[in-house]
């Protein structure tokens, strides 16, 4: 994927900038089973919003779960449980994943997915807004990972639950980072939907980046930017 900084008419371009060599990379190392390419593809044709992670960030997901020893994590957004699946499948065969989805029917559409993974008794979808739900985990927790990917004025409170519910090394990932290529606009017009989103993803930025809180933050240049963060 071509990073949001990019000059996109640049001819002297670098090659990892290139299409093809983003698809062979993602053919090459992002591959996705049948289960999970039928869940993503089936999404939008379901009614579903076709806003879920692409089968990069799905690995991203994996590789970052799998590499901290995750056994209790926390998902914010669990639209139709694509990237659920990938959070779960890195967990051990007793690992859990909370996941927290406000709409009742993505729910209904990710139990049935989760189910149809192999995943349901290792995932457990809770119905309702995370600001409602995340403080009836508290006692579930510590956790060893916490992934955020839901309404983006939200994410300085779920970054909060974040820090406060993780464990010490426990990692929180936030996608959409880049908030659509408009983090750094203080020049958005006020009838701009995104425009009350800046200050909100800023916020968390700023959590996430405390390092009274956090003893190491980095972006991972993803087409929408994928902040993560270790817990100190």
């Amino acid at each position: 994927m071509t990073p949001p900084h990019a000059n996109q008419h640049d001819a002297a371009a670098p090659g990892w900038r290139d299409k093809p060599l983003a698809d062979f990379v993602t053919a090459l190392v992002a591959r996705e089973d049948p289960v999970l390419r039928a869940i993503r593809l089936e999404t939008p044709r379901r009614g579903l919003p076709a806003i879920s992670l692409g089968p990069d960030e799905g690995r991203i997901l994996h590789l970052l779960a799998a590499s901290c020893g995750a056994r209790k994590a926390v998902e914010v957004g669990t639209l139709a449980g694509y990237s659920a699946c990938w959070l779960a499948r890195a967990l051990p065969a007793d690992g859990v994943l909370h996941t927290v989805e406000a709409d009742p029917r993505h729910a209904a559409v990710a139990r049935e997915n989760l189910a149809r993974a192999g995943l349901s008794g290792k995932v457990f979808v809770h119905e309702g807004p995370a600001a409602e739900v995340l403080p009836r985990l508290s006692e579930k927790g510590p956790f060893d990972l916490v992934f955020i990917d839901a309404d983006k004025g939200g994410y300085p409170v779920y970054a909060r639950f974040a820090a406060d519910h993780l464990r010490s090394g426990g990692l929180v990932v936030c996608d959409n980072a880049y908030l659509f290529g408009k983090l750094h606009r203080d020049d958005l017009d006020p009838s701009d939907e995104d425009a009350p989103k800046v200050p909100a993803m800023r916020r968390c930025l700023a959590l996430l980046t405390d390092e009274s809180l956090f003893s190491s933050c980095a972006m991972i240049p993803t087409g929408e930017g994928m902040a993560v963060a270790v817990r100190r």
